[in-house]
């Protein structure tokens, strides 16, 4: 048997077992004695499709309270799953902080993880949490899945019909490079005999219903992305996510080109500094700080930034790309975040992912993380991709670190760079200064 016929071996039984643990946990938050079930869903186009979906399956079941968290806050998901019993979802986001919800769980309350993001394991886990993600059998969650194919699963475990809305998980499918495979071709499949979706064979290309004529799903996914991240703190994920139930920009028209035209200036102005000032380097980082420029939108921007610049010559190949902006601390509908803090996104340009891939350099979802964590934040993301949150004043230490962390073979001892607790980054106003 080749490797490439046992590698396929390997992800057809890890779907299987995905889908397997997608029916026993639908079963198990079916039982749960709750009236209402919260959503906490992710900000891009992948996340609002995957709130749309678990919204649809749960109706007449529980009544749903819907959170757009950006990142997975330490303070925000303590403070949420403080207040009241009922079952919480997380969608498109929370694998890499699994031990963190559970150990914040103290309420003993049901939570399930639908994600596909890099997992981490390391800390113990209560029963009460159960994760539905590929990773878990060694299947990349970067390849075979997305938030939405993965929520789709699940939907329809809860509940029968949801093949008509199976559209969605392709929209969120397309932030996935590539040829579609594993759970997001299964989903496809699915959305082409329920007529919601056309597949051509020959370009692996798809289209998608949506106001009543088929679509390219990456022109959906590119705006609701913008509604959900630009227009975060204007309601934004609630109009996209309503456009996903409704499979249509019927009355958010106007709202959606005006967060286009915003982001479309922003971009502008910052791509013309970067033209002249050009990018600041280090030997394996090339990074860049916004400040704030993007400061009245959500920071999912700088992510969506990043992969842009990703396209242009002023980015050199063989360095990883990261962008840094001013975070708001508020959070809508969940108040403040204790402290200062900037977003940090990366990018992986083709020679830099080729190492990664070939094992010489590590996996932005590890440096980034684990650089972040030294200072006081956290992160998470896939190997080419990656993206966390720092204290506001420690970038330079950030991607210092994060250039010295990149490489296996020098590594070495471990650099004593401020670690910061979990108690205090809860609870920042008790660290020094």
């Amino acid at each position: 048997m080749t490797m490439e016929l046992r590698e396929d071996e390997q992800v057809r039984r890890g779907i299987e077992k995905v889908l397997k643990d997608s029916e026993e946990y639908a079963k198990r938050l079916l039982e749960v004695d709750a009236d209402r079930v919260v959503i906490v869903h992710h900000d891009d186009a992948d996340g609002v499709a995957a709130g749309a979906l678990l919204k649809l399956a749960l109706e007449g079941k529980f009544s749903t309270h819907i959170v757009c968290l950006e990142k997975t806050y330490p303070q925000i998901v303590k403070k949420l799953q403080a207040q009241g019993k009922e079952p919480i979802i997380y969608v498109d986001l929370g694998s890499p902080h699994a031990p963190l919800i559970s150990e914040l769980n103290e309420l003993k309350r049901t939570i399930i993880i639908v994600d596909h993001h890099d997992l981490e394991l390391k800390g113990e886990i209560g029963e009460e949490v159960m994760i539905l993600n590929p990773e878990i059998y060694g299947v990349d969650g970067g390849t075979y899945a997305c938030g939405a194919s993965l929520a789709y699963f699940f939907a329809r475990s809860i509940r029968r019909g949801m093949e008509r809305y199976s559209g969605l998980a392709v929209i969120g499918s397309v932030e996935i490079p590539g040829e579609p495979r594993g759970l997001n071709l299964l989903a496809i499949g699915e959305a082409v005999r329920a007529g919601v979706a056309t597949y051509d064979e020959k370009d692996k290309k798809s289209k998608v219903l949506w106001d009543g004529r088929f679509t390219k799903p990456e022109v959906l996914s590119t705006k609701l992305t913008v509604m959900a991240s630009v227009g975060y703190y204007q309601e934004g994920p609630q109009k996209a996510l309503e456009s996903c139930v409704r499979c249509s920009w019927t009355g958010v028209e106007n709202f959606l080109s005006l967060l286009e035209e915003k982001r479309k200036r922003a971009y502008s102005n910052v791509m013309s500094r970067l033209q002249y000032t050009g990018l600041n380097k280090l030997r394996r980082i090339q990074w860049f700080h916004v400040e704030d420029q993007f400061h009245d939108m959500g920071v999912k921007v700088i992510g969506t930034f990043c992969s842009y610049l990703m396209h242009q010559r002023i980015v050199d190949d063989d360095k990883v790309l990261v962008g840094m902006m001013n975070m708001r601390n508020d959070v809508p509908g969940l108040g403040a975040l204790e402290g200062s803090y900037v977003k940090v996104s990366a990018r992986a340009p083709k020679k830099v992912l080729t190492l990664i891939e070939a094992g010489s350099l590590e996996p932005l979802s590890k440096v980034l993380a684990e650089a972040a964590k030294h200072l006081g934040g956290f992160g998470d993301g896939h190997a080419a991709a990656a993206s966390g949150i720092v204290p506001k004043g420690r970038e330079r230490e950030f991607v210092e670190l994060m250039d010295r962390l990149l490489a296996k073979e020098e590594r070495g001892p471990e650099k004593r760079v401020g670690r910061v607790t979990l108690e205090k980054f809860l609870f920042p106003k008790k660290v020094e200064k």
